[in-house]
């Protein structure tokens, strides 16, 4: 192991120097055990067109976007919604607004993937956008242009108490005959469709049992706390000291 010389031993190590333990080590997470998360979607993926025969054929990429925001009574005009809140209706869908252009036969392309860029909460609670064929809607007598020929694609609608006011100076000036007067009419559509009439029934039938559920872990929580605070309340039977 060594050789004298001198009075001195000198010690020559045999092997590669032992690395310390990690004490970290039973703390780490099994790799089957991580959480691995989904890799983001690519927002231009997943495009479903109406009607199906032209999915190899529709060049959606002129048509106009509509984003769920715009039909929303819930979003102020900074958030994105276009019409009036009296004609607007809480918490449209993207599959609502589908079937509404469905029945007013409007072709159309679904990006479920898209996010109104001025609501960051509708990119995780209310994505996807409808690109939609104005023209055609123009021509089956949905919409209509107005005096100069173009569509009503203003993005500023004033948030007023007295819309009444507001519309009379919209029929004045000849507006709200384009762009609007499709997202009323979408509007009034999905408000009657029996698949959101069925998801909102869902909705507030989950809320109800969620808020059930709450009222008896409350009623349960008291009735343990009080029955074990009691105990010590009590008195000790035993001979009363004369």
């Amino acid at each position: 192991m060594g050789k004298k010389g001198g009075g001195r031993v000198r010690v020559k190590q045999m092997g590669g120097p032992k690395m310390p333990a990690n004490p970290l080590a039973d703390l780490a997470i099994p790799p089957e055990d991580m959480i691995h998360l989904p890799t983001k979607p690519d927002s231009n993926s997943g495009v479903l067109v109406w009607p199906m025969s032209e999915t190899f054929t529709m060049n959606y990429k002129e048509f106009s976007a509509i984003y769920p925001n715009y039909l929303d009574s819930n979003k102020t005009a900074k958030l994105g919604r276009r019409i009036a809140v009296k004609d607007a209706l809480p918490e449209p869908k993207i599959q609502d607004i589908h079937e509404a252009l469905v029945s007013l036969n409007i072709r159309h392309a679904i990006q479920p993937h898209k996010g109104y860029s001025r609501d960051a909460s509708s990119r995780w609670d209310n994505s996807g956008r409808v690109l939609v064929d104005l023209v055609g809607a123009v021509e089956s007598g949905v919409m209509n242009m107005n005096s100069d020929g173009a569509f009503d694609l203003g993005e500023d609608i004033p948030d007023m108490d007295n819309i009444e006011n507001y519309q009379n100076k919209e029929n004045k000036k000849g507006g709200g005959m384009g762009k609007k007067q499709l997202l009323r009419q979408l509007a009034q559509t999905v408000r009657d469709l029996p698949s959101r009439q069925k998801r909102l029934e869902e909705k507030i039938k989950m809320l109800e049992e969620e808020k059930l559920k709450a009222v008896k872990a409350e009623k349960v929580a008291t009735k343990t706390g009080g029955s074990s605070g009691g105990g010590g309340n009590r008195k000790k039977k035993g001979k009363k000291k004369k």
